[in-house]
């Protein structure tokens, strides 16, 4: 079993992750939510500091790729498909158990986590605060997909995620904006797949505030 997941991109960088068959992992580092990681309580000196341990021994060992269950929300096209200009890149990633990677669907709430002592600071943790955020992200619709980070960082200190059976690219969708130079770019590396990946845009409803795909 698999399940379909999207990731948005500028064209040029939606481009490059065709071109070389991989997605750039993200680390902790990375992410634009000050938050993450962060959502308990920790005005407990205590928690904090065993919650600063636990994130230190996460950093450097694992990575992050982010992906949304929806390829049509007008946001995301937005926020981070540069202004609807860029790519969705459609993936279906293994629907089974926890691996070397394995994916989790973020959860939304408004309020920090509380816990009681130090001690239940760790590991189970941690996986939590991984897919919580506050609900004001819940328009993302977020599947983070985290990945052990076997291999060392490339000569510009970036780590990279194959295409392949825990990553197969199924569909790319271009955006409302595209340019034709990108969209004939778009076309032209698809070729190298062998028709084996679908090919749609990103067409704005005439009488809605909706996107439909129509063939590329």
């Amino acid at each position: 079993m698999s399940k379909r997941v999207y990731k948005f991109t500028s064209a040029q960088y939606g481009l490059s992750n065709l071109e070389n068959r991989r997605l750039k992992l993200s680390t902790i580092d990375d992410l634009n939510d000050p938050f993450d990681l962060c959502s308990i309580d920790t005005t407990d000196t205590l928690i904090d500091n065993a919650l600063t341990a636990h994130i230190e021994g996460f950093r450097g060992k694992s990575g992050l790729l982010c992906f949304s269950r929806n390829w049509d929300n007008l946001l995301l096209w937005s926020h981070y498909g540069a202004c609807h200009t860029g790519l969705c890149l459609g993936f279906d990633i293994p629907d089974g158990p926890p691996g070397e990677a394995y994916d989790v669907d973020v959860r939304y709430q408004p309020n920090l986590l509380k816990i009681d002592r130090p001690a239940d600071v760790n590991w189970d943790l941690v996986n939590r605060l991984l897919r919580t955020k506050h609900e004001s992200w819940s328009y993302e619709q977020e599947v983070r997909v985290l990945v052990k980070l076997n291999d060392p960082p490339d000569a510009n200190g970036l780590s990279w995620f194959d295409f392949g059976p825990d990553l197969e690219l199924k569909e790319v969708i271009v955006g409302a904006q595209c340019s034709p130079e990108d969209l004939e770019a778009v076309a032209k590396v698809l070729k190298n797949y062998g028709g084996t990946v679908e090919c749609s845009w990103a067409y704005m409803r005439k009488d809605a505030f909706l996107l439909v795909r129509h063939d590329f």
